[in-house]
Formats: structure tokens, C-alpha cells, sequence
């Protein structure tokens, strides 16, 4: 009778850190139908007893963008089909940011009945968060073109590298809901700290504002602001209709590939503490 080859499992090896990505990599291929799950169960029941159901997630952004493109404009003296715009080519980003990091944050905390009851590799539930917010963020694009649309605004060709503008915000973001969440399990004080730090950032950043009407000091002061670099993205292809330069894509792809590898490294170091701090 053919044995089979067990091998010792010490649970306080640790194994190396690539050996760790690989290992996640892995198992978030494995478990990606739950992932799908999960997005899709959690999108189905924001709206579940709502008479129009996703319609919600076009009609919020829209009349929320609305609101804020006349009084702005109003404010500013300027055209409101142009400034509406600016507006909602930063603020469609901003809003999957905010939400991102905010949800981001309390993803592994939500999750403490799974992770205490079967085995699910740690890094989907940031995932999920990330999954769930780009999905309303392109039902919310949908507004924004509906919008543009009526009020004549032309978009160009370069329009074709918006979904490279978003994916690398989303290794950005993912990188950054990694660290948060992490540290939340550990400091429970750190989901209100993050709300008063993106409102404070959303101000900073310029959204319902151009950055050449602040003064010298104060746009050195917005160079300091990572989100800046990413709505800036997003104003150049939509707004502008320009290809970024590599001036403005190096900041973003310095600070993705930065954000995420510091994410990964800390729930490298972090992981096996996480169940006990639940």
C-alpha cells in the first residue's frame, strides 16, 4: 500500500519573501473565483432592495457632479461645460481613491468570520475592496461620458490610454489599502486618522481648482501631494485630451511600484500575526 509523502509543517518557518509573493500569486489565481464572488455579492447587496438597482451608481456621481460643476463654475467665472469637465475628470478619480483606501482600511477587519473560519489567502480581501471601487468608478465613467456628451464636449484619440492611466493607479492603491488595512488590524484609531488625512489631501489636491491659479508656494506644496500626480493623469487624457509625458507618468510608476512593494513587504513581515489581533 502506497504511503503518502507527508512532509512536517512547522508553523513557525517562515519562508522567503518572493517565495511569499509567488505563494500569493498563486493562490489569488486559485481562489479567483471567490474573489468574483465576493465583488459581485457585495456590489448586489448595496443595492439589493433599490428599485433601480446599479442605476444608483450612475445617477450619484452624476448629480453629485452637477452640484459642485454650477457652483464652481458660478464661483470661478467660468464656462460650465468646460469647467464641469476639469471637475469630473479629477473628482471620478479622487472618489475611487478616497473610497479605495477608506473601505481599503477596514477590508481585513470585515473579513475577520472568513479568516477565523477557512483558510483564504489574506491579500484578496484588499483586493476585493480594489475590485469593488474600480467597478463603480467605471459605472461612474459612464456618467462623466453621458455628461461630456450632452454639453458637446469632444474627447480625442488619446482617450485610449485611460485604462493604462487606471491600472497604474490600482497597483498605487492596492498597495496603499494593503498597508492600511494591515495597519488597522493593529491600530484601530487609524480609520478615523485616515478620514481627516484624505479630506485634508482632497483640498490639496487640484480638483475643483487648477493648479496655476494657487500661488508659487502653495503649488511646491501640492508637488508634495502623491494623489496630485495621479488626477493629473487623468486631467491630461480626459480633460486635455493629451498623451501624458514621461514626466508625468515616472512620479506615478515610481510611486506604484514603491507603494506596492512596501504594501507586500509589511504583510510579508505582518501576516501570520493578523488572526491573532482580530
Amino acid at each position: 500500500m502506497l504511503q503518502p509523502n507527508l512532509q512536517n509543517f512547522d508553523a513557525a518557518k517562515k519562508t522567503g519573501f518572493f517565495e511569499f509573493i509567488s505563494r500569493n500569486i498563486r493562490e489569488i489565481i486559485t481562489f479567483r473565483h471567490a474573489l468574483f464572488n465576493f465583488i459581485g455579492s457585495a456590489l448586489s447587496s448595496r443595492y439589493r432592495r433599490s428599485a433601480i438597482g446599479f442605476f444608483w451608481s450612475l445617477l450619484n456621481p452624476l448629480f453629485t457632479m452637477l452640484v459642485m460643476a454650477i457652483v464652481f463654475s458660478s464661483l470661478y467665472k467660468l464656462p460650465f461645460a468646460t469647467f464641469s469637465l476639469y471637475l469630473f475628470s479629477g473628482l471620478l478619480p479622487w472618489n475611487l481613491t478616497t473610497s479605495s483606501i477608506m473601505e481599503g482600511s477596514r477590508s481585513l477587519l470585515q473579513a475577520e468570520a472568513y479568516l477565523k473560519k477557512v483558510y483564504i489567502p489574506k491579500t484578496l480581501f484588499p483586493l476585493v475592496t480594489l475590485g469593488i471601487e474600480v467597478v463603480n468608478f467605471l459605472l461612474s465613467l459612464i456618467s462623466l461620458f453621458f455628461l461630456a456628451f450632452i454639453f458637446g464636449s469632444k474627447f480625442s484619440l488619446n482617450i485610449i490610454y485611460l485604462p493604462l492611466a487606471l491600472f497604474v493607479t490600482c497597483i498605487f492603491l492596492f498597495g496603499l489599502i494593503l498597508i492600511v488595512s494591515l495597519t488597522t488590524v493593529f491600530f484601530r484609531d487609524l480609520l478615523h486618522i485616515i478620514q481627516i488625512i484624505m479630506l485634508g489631501m482632497f483640498y490639496l489636491t487640484p480638483i475643483l481648482y487648477s493648479k496655476t491659479m494657487l500661488s508659487e508656494s502653495v503649488q511646491a506644496l501640492v508637488d508634495y501631494n502623491p494623489f496630485y500626480y495621479f488626477i493629473n493623469l487623468f486631467h491630461l487624457i480626459i480633460y486635455e485630451g493629451k498623451f501624458p509625458t514621461f514626466a508625468s507618468w515616472w512620479p506615478c510608476i515610481i510611486l506604484a511600484i514603491g507603494t506596492l512593494s512596501i504594501g507586500v513587504f509589511i504583510f510579508y513581515k505582518k501576516e501570520d500575526d493578523i488572526i491573532y489581533r482580530l
